[in-house]
């Protein structure tokens, strides 16, 4: 059977060995303009606390009382923690075995790929695998691997266009992605 494109053996080697520079051109160029005293607001790398937004305090509950579960042990537990981020910590942990820092298969943790499946089935109206989710540690994680999947040789690639703040032309160029 001939190989298909998305098969491993057809991918470029080039994208094999690709890496995501997220602190790229406009972001030095931005570094250089705030140590000459110009206030720049960093978008590069979606910071949403860097722009004002109020930190999410359930998420970092739950991910306190996962990462030291004895805490749940604690009779001052509730005091310090509401109820449900102590049972969601739980539920989480229920699906590990050994814990947050144990391996677990490389999609993300079974469980929570389904309750993600669930999700979009209820948002979006028709089924949906768990089974076919990635979950990743950031947008970018996400994006950099599919762009490693489906970039086969140098007749392939990316267009990826970026406001260049600093042009005093207010124009929009293109930036190629940098391969290492």
């Amino acid at each position: 059977m001939a190989p298909k494109p998305l098969d491993y053996e057809c991918i470029n080697e080039n994208v094999k060995k690709v890496a995501y520079a997220v602190r790229g051109e406009l972001y030095l160029r931005a570094s250089e303009l705030q140590k000459e005293g110009k206030k720049i607001i960093f978008t590069n790398v979606g910071n949403p606390h860097a722009l004002g937004q109020k930190p999410l305090t359930f998420p970092r509950q739950v991910m306190a009382l996962c990462q030291a579960p004895m805490l749940m042990e604690d009779p001052n537990v509730s005091i310090l923690f509401p109820a449900d981020a102590i049972a969601r910590a739980k539920h989480y942990l229920a699906m590990t075995s050994g814990g947050l820092g144990a391996y677990s298969d490389s999609r993300g943790l079974p469980g929570i790929r389904k309750e993600v499946a669930e999700f979009i089935e209820r948002r979006d109206g028709y089924p949906s695998d768990p089974d076919l989710i990635f979950l990743t540690d950031g947008a970018s994680k996400g994006v950099m691997q599919i762009l490693n999947t489906i970039i086969r040789d140098e007749k392939d690639g990316v267009n990826s266009l970026c406001y260049d703040d600093f042009s005093q032309q207010q124009m929009i160029k293109p930036y190629e992605m940098r391969r290492t």
